[in-house]
């Protein structure tokens, strides 16, 4: 894809538009579902903002992948909790008594990760939800202590594991 630099006063035609300036720019949308029916057939290399999620997104010729999956802060919950798609890149901690996390499919590339802190006193109990298989060392599927950290990586095709400080 070729680019090309625009200066202040140019004058934009039609195939500049289509040709340069589209693939060029950061384009801003509510969520990914108004994303999708505004561009049908993305070129790698767009960019996008959803405001729904605060997240800088890429197309990688492929699917839609987020700019930076470091940690984008946290969320504290004190009653049981499914995973969603929003969730990823972020720390999710218990902040009670013992809660359950459902594990559900919502992760799209191999590699995104969850993060879990046990801060209060109960432990978190992960559990697999509809169409995924959650793998963890010697089957184990809470956090071991108070303070205790966790995460859950996704494998692919509903592969999820969960790796950390884990006990009975």
């Amino acid at each position: 894809m070729a680019y090309k630099v625009f200066s202040n006063g140019s004058v934009l035609n039609a195939s500049d538009l289509n040709d340069y300036l589209m693939n060029q720019s950061v384009m801003v949308f509510t969520n990914s579902s108004a994303r999708s029916s505004a561009i049908t057939s993305p070129t790698e290399g767009m960019m996008s903002y959803l405001q729904d999620t605060n997240r800088f997104q890429f197309y990688n010729g492929t699917a839609w992948q987020d700019l930076s999956d470091e940690a984008t802060g946290w969320s504290d919950k004190s009653a049981n909790y499914a995973i969603v798609a929003s969730d990823l890149g972020t720390t999710i901690r218990s902040t009670g008594s013992a809660i359950t996390i459902t594990i559900d499919n919502v992760l799209t590339q191999q590699g995104d990760r969850i993060d879990f802190i046990q801060a209060g006193s109960g432990q978190i109990t992960f559990a697999a939800g509809s169409g995924v298989t959650l793998s963890s060392a010697d089957g184990k599927l809470k956090t071991a202590k108070q303070f205790a950290g966790a995460s859950v990586v996704f494998g692919g095709s509903g592969v999820y594991y969960l790796i950390g400080n884990l006990g009975a």
